[in-house]
């Protein structure tokens, strides 16, 4: 998995007005916890785009003061109306502690009902999981080829060890939709073979 690096400097002074000037200078608050100490800390706002501004999963190794430690992104705030970054928070990976993440669940491969005319629908683009930090994975793969016209795939369709999706085994997650036009085609079928020969004594009845 991607870890992404920050270099940041230890905050002394927690106020407002040291906050907002920490902002006005480019540079983002950052409260890290979950391991033996808290830290409180700053980087410029350039060392979060890899790790923020991304659909990936990834780790942050977060280097301040000479101590490293290795971290998820818990909590992002966001301004409402600018939508610029304001706070992040961070968890320190422990390795007996699991962790609550959402990674990105990606669909593999081309379903066989897409071929007769069906649909794919993705129902899910994220999923909740648990798990220690040596079974994160960055990304959960399905594969869906053999998905056919109207078939699903649910939660429980997946098998990852280590990891607890914390959400109901019956939850759809992908499935071949339908079209309207080859339903119709579907029930026109069977009822153009039924009426084919039904009409074949009336043509003798006109021939007597």
């Amino acid at each position: 998995m991607q870890t992404v690096v920050i270099n940041g400097t230890p905050r002394t002074d927690l106020g407002k007005k040291a906050t907002r000037a920490l902002r006005r200078a480019g540079n983002i608050p950052c409260n890290l916890y979950g391991g033996k100490e808290s830290l409180n800390f700053y980087a410029p706002v350039g060392a979060f785009r890899k790790l923020i501004y991304t659909p990936e999963f990834r780790f942050a190794q977060i280097e301040v003061d000479g101590k490293s430690f290795k971290a998820i992104v818990k909590e992002s705030q966001f301004d409402s109306i600018s939508e610029n970054l304001l706070h992040l928070d961070f968890q320190e990976l422990v390795d007996d502690v699991k962790l609550k993440v959402s990674v990105p669940l990606r669909l593999n491969g081309t379903p066989k009902g897409v071929a007769t005319g069906g649909k794919l629908e993705q129902v899910i683009k994220k999923l909740t999981i648990l798990a220690l930090p040596k079974d994160l994975p960055h990304s959960i793969e399905v594969d869906v080829t053999d998905l056919g016209l109207g078939d699903i795939k649910r939660i429980r369709d997946i098998d990852l060890p280590g990891v607890s999706i914390l959400l109901s085994a019956s939850n759809p997650i992908a499935r071949v939709i339908i079209p309207r036009a080859v339903k119709e085609e579907v029930v026109a079928t069977p009822a153009a073979a039924t009426a084919t020969p039904a009409a074949a004594p009336k043509a003798e009845e006109k021939k007597k």
